[in-house]
């Protein structure tokens, strides 16, 4: 009988537990959402949640949404074999629905700040409005966040996703 009482018990425990740590609806996020950063200062943030999915890829819970400002280099590339990985890995650890990140996000394009080039994934619905509204050398507000790192050779660097952007 004591048995009985201590399972029915863990039982409506774990239920309660589940149903209160149930997370609110989820609800786009709005321009008021990014903290303004510098891309170097994104780069450089490794949340607590960081865990190496493999040697080659390290993923964050903790996005970190960032406003920065940059200049537009009108180059493009497709996405590493790494960058990749990590988006792939990050979306079916933390998004409820992993195709949105692993289906739109195929390429990057360079940008620039203080003279240092970085390489941001960009969504296909937004490379196509860059190459509309956008010359190389402007100025333009991105919204992105932050999923981790990716090696590329010896190097680490930035997996970084632009949602959204702004021309001032």
């Amino acid at each position: 009988m004591k048995t009985k009482f201590t399972f029915s018990l863990l039982v409506l425990v774990a239920t309660a537990t589940s149903i209160l740590a149930q997370p609110g609806p989820k609800r786009p996020r709005e321009l008021a959402d990014y903290t303004p950063r510098t891309l170097q200062e994104i780069a450089q943030l490794r949340g607590r949640s960081a865990e190496n999915f493999n040697r080659n890829v390290v993923i964050q819970g903790e996005i970190s949404p960032t406003r920065v400002k940059v200049v537009y280099q009108f180059t493009s590339r497709a996405l590493s074999p790494n960058k990749k990985n990590a988006i792939a890995a990050w979306a079916n650890r933390y998004a409820g629905a992993p195709e949105t990140y692993t289906a739109h996000y195929q390429r990057e394009v360079a940008f620039s700040e203080n003279g240092r080039r970085y390489w941001l994934a960009v969504r296909k619905d937004l490379f196509a409005r860059f190459e509309e509204e956008l010359q190389k050398g402007d100025t333009v507000d991105l919204f992105l966040i932050k999923l981790g790192s990716a090696r590329n050779g010896a190097m680490w660097e930035p997996v970084l996703l632009v949602e959204k952007f702004l021309k001032p």
